[in-house]
């Protein structure tokens, strides 16, 4: 976006007159401006010249002597241009201007000699001095040429009024503020941040009024009794939600006067045609984007509405558009002519033809532009506007501003209808503001009364209210401003960030505690082979019946991304299959993984679990058994943190358990987790090729108690004896409380282990092989072979 210095003129008076600590306040505490543009500043020394005498060069073909007429005299210039002719005015660069020698290496120009004859400076074409732009024509080989009425002598930068300085402004910056698209506002912030000043009543050019505090304001002109003559309706008012309009007559078109035309040219816009031209003027000069169409080109009721997928409109710049759904357009009985917000329609334009101008101008709904012009991949400035949220105070005074310059500026122009209009501008609300409060979230040592000042030059009305202020923001602030933390921005960036000192923050950076279990945990299971999983915590309702659970009891997430991410997970064991389910699809392998993460319960409870799922490929071989083999992962992990557990069978399983293959984790009394094989029919949903088993736990009730600390003993001073024996147990039978008993036969029993395990061919099916491993130890003696013997054969007796 461009802001013109000269243009904010017609409003304030500067006290700074410095424009690059203009732009640099204005970036400080405003937007940040991109580039200071000085218009004309490859023009010094240069000026309106006349040709008066033309020669052949003596020693060049293609080069001509010439005789030119300047503020400085009568100077000799050589000159190759294609184009040159005596009487013709010229733009003349004299010795000392800078210049781009053929629009690439910029160069100060001396006198020189070229071919042996003198130049004393450049008739010059349009890329020397930066003016392509203004003269397309006049590049390369062809010079500047002037009008006859040109004045000789004339500085040049005087001539072609370019005597502006341009703000470029990072528009990134105020997304939130429509009301800084325009000259207006920015002359508030100039005001504000102590740049400038208001000019005097009466001093406003074009026609502008004002307010008690010199603001600029601008009445409604007079409008008759007459109705405009066809009909407006609004489908859903939530899209446009204030509208004016009215009907003016005019003899023609016009010409739109050298200072609008000035003024558009230095801010980015091309001049069209006087209406035009002044609607753009208005939009740049306000902050709200209108349109005048020609009105007999209306036909019938004129309706606002969002357009139907696969919709079109042929749009001024004559490229016909497919209109996405949703965007909003206007029509009447003829079809669509125009696209609201974004860009008129070539039907309805004004053009030559023009006798009767309807002009409009109306607040529209930011989400519905943005997404028009993303979806349609066509973005405007109308629309980069639009999409901010242009207040409905700023429509109306956009629609008061454009039909006073049309009836100033075109010939005949009279209004010949009422306004039509519907909406209000907005009842704003006072909002309490302690000056101690500001000062505290500042850090600043502020006077309210200071702070009541740049609140009043940001157009805010703001009376005492005992120790505190009641502030009410202006008509134009409603949709950005809505509390007193708005209010604390405003004051601090108009008194400037870089004035409140810098204090480090005092910050604690020893690290926070962290409880090493769960690592020891996790590096356990790694060791082991296992794979962590990382998955995110929302699940979604399919997900979870898949995988047993009743998504009715989840917590559902108040903004999801996507129905497949509406809920919080209950459970890790969801994200845990859906992970194997992809693994199996594409690999025979087993599979080992964990995850630790938050679930969440009903009224809100949550909890850190460990999850822990072992799949198998192809069931028949015991020792891959799934539950076994989740046990075994569990006891060496749980026991390297300093846990040992028990297992005890549970009667009542959940839904997502085999119902015979479900045992209770429990460190003393404590439950603190579950082992389950999972059920059938949620294996099949993940199409898991055998049995899976999965281990769960309560994080917070394991960590709760105490882990047991390892003592190391003293190295046994006499050998062991080892046998091993293999037994037929039957599937019903308790093992670990077989091992338990056989533990009790003989103090010699050091240790009784599970060696291996097999079921398969020559075992009698629901019965497998256990074979053991039994080492004996006295701890006065060495035992012979005979002691041995006999107190094995107790245990083989007692197991067997």
């Amino acid at each position: 976006m461009k802001i013109s210095l000269d243009w904010l003129g017609d409003y304030i008076e500067w006290i700074e007159t410095d424009s690059q600590k203009i732009a640099d306040a204005i970036s400080v505490c405003t937007a940040e401006v991109d580039e200071v543009e000085v218009q004309g500043a490859m023009l010094e020394h240069c000026c309106v010249g006349q040709i008066t005498a033309i020669n052949d060069h003596p020693n060049a073909d293609k080069l001509k002597c010439c005789k030119v007429d300047s503020d400085r005299g009568t100077v000799d210039i050589v000159c190759g241009g294609s184009n040159i002719r005596e009487g013709q005015k010229v733009a003349l660069a004299h010795v000392g201007a800078e210049v781009m020698w053929h629009g690439t290496d910029q160069m100060v120009l001396e006198e020189v000699k070229l071919r042996g004859e003198v130049s004393q400076g450049m008739i010059c074409t349009a890329e020397e001095v930066g003016l392509v732009e203004k003269f397309p024509e006049a590049v390369g080989k062809v010079v500047v040429e002037l009008p006859d009425d040109a004045e000789v002598g004339t500085p040049l930068k005087e001539y072609l009024g370019l005597t502006d300085t341009i703000l470029h402004i990072d528009n990134h910056a105020i997304t939130h503020r429509a009301d800084l698209f325009s000259h207006v506002g920015f002359a508030r912030e100039c005001v504000a941040i102590g740049l400038a000043k208001w000019k005097p009543f009466d001093s406003f050019a074009h026609g502008k009024l004002a307010q008690d505090k010199q603001e600029p304001v601008f009445d409604a002109p007079e409008f008759t009794s007459d109705d405009i003559p066809f009909g407006f309706n609004v489908k859903d008012a939530k899209f446009m939600p204030r509208y004016c309009a009215c009907v003016i007559e005019i003899d023609n078109l016009g010409e739109t006067p050298d200072w609008m035309v000035r003024r558009l040219e230095a801010t980015g816009w091309r001049s069209l045609n006087l209406p035009i031209d002044i609607t753009n003027y208005v939009m740049m000069e306000v902050g709200v984007p209108l349109h005048g169409f020609d009105a007999d080109d209306i036909k019938g009721t004129v309706n606002m509405r969002p357009a139907q997928k696969g919709e079109k409109i042929v749009t001024l710049d004559k490229a016909e558009r497919a209109l996405n759904e949703g965007a909003l357009i206007l029509d009447d009985d003829e079809g669509i002519f125009d696209l609201l917000g974004i860009m008129g329609g070539l039907r309805g334009s004004t053009q030559d033809k023009t006798r009767r101008i309807y002009l409009h101008s109306c607040s529209l709904d930011p989400v519905s532009i943005r997404r028009a012009m993303i979806e349609m991949g066509h973005r405007t400035d109308a629309g980069t506007t639009y999409e901010k949220g242009v207040a409905a105070y700023t429509t109306q005074q956009g629609f008061y501003r454009a039909a006073q310059l049309m009836l100033e500026l075109i010939p005949g122009a009279k209004i010949i209808s009422k306004m039509d209009n519907y909406g209000e501008n907005g009842s704003p609300e006072s909002i309490n503001l302690s000056p101690a409060r500001v000062n505290s979230m500042l850090g600043t040592e502020l006077e309210a009364s200071k702070m009541q000042t740049i609140l009043e030059d940001l157009g805010f009305s703001v009376e005492a209210s005992g120790d505190d202020l009641s502030v009410t923001p202006p008509l134009w602030r409603l949709k950005d401003v809505t509390g007193d933390h708005d209010l604390i921005e405003e004051v601090g960036r108009v008194y400037g960030f870089n004035n409140i000192d810098d204090h480090l923050p005092e910050m604690n950076i020893a690290p926070p505690p962290r409880d090493h279990r769960v690592y020891a945990l996790r590096d356990a299971l790694v060791a082991q082979g296992a794979l962590e999983l990382l998955p995110l915590s929302f699940v979604g309702p399919e997900l979870l019946e898949a995988a047993g659970f009743d998504p009715a009891q989840a917590e559902e997430v108040a903004n999801p991304i996507g129905e497949e991410l509406s809920l919080m997970q209950p459970s890790v064991l969801p994200r845990l299959l859906e992970h194997a389910g992809e693994f199996h699809r594409q690999s025979d392998e087993h599979l080992v993984t964990f995850h630790i993460g938050e679930v969440f319960q009903a009224e809100g409870k949550e909890h850190k679990e460990f999850g822990l799922l072992v799949t198998a490929q192809h069931e028949g071989n015991i020792k891959q058994d799934p539950f076994l083999v989740a046990k075994a992962l569990l006891t060496d992990a749980l026991g390297q943190v300093g846990y040992s557990f028990a297992v005890e069978e549970q009667a009542d399983a959940p839904s997502m358990a085999h119902p015979g293959r479900c045992a209770k984790l429990l460190i003393g009394d404590v439950c603190i987790g579950q082992l389950y094989e999972v059920h059938p029919s949620v294996r099949e949903h993940f199409d898991l090729p055998a049995r899976a088993s999965t281990v769960l736990i309560n994080l917070d009730a394991l960590l709760e108690i105490p882990a047991s600390t390892v003592i190391a003993g003293t190295v046994a001073h006499y050998p062991a004896v080892t046998y091993d024996f293999t037994v037929t147990i039957d599937h019903q039978q308790n093992v670990q409380q077989l091992l338990a008993k056989a533990q009790e036969t003989t103090e010699l029993l050091e240790s009784i282990e599970i060696a291996d395990l097999y079921s398969g061919k020559g075992v009698d099916a629901g019965k497998f092989n256990l074979t053991l491993r039994c080492t004996y130890r006295a701890a006065d003696r060495t035992l012979t072979e005979e002691e041995v013997k006999s107190e094995h054969e107790k245990v083989e007796a007692l197991i067997g």
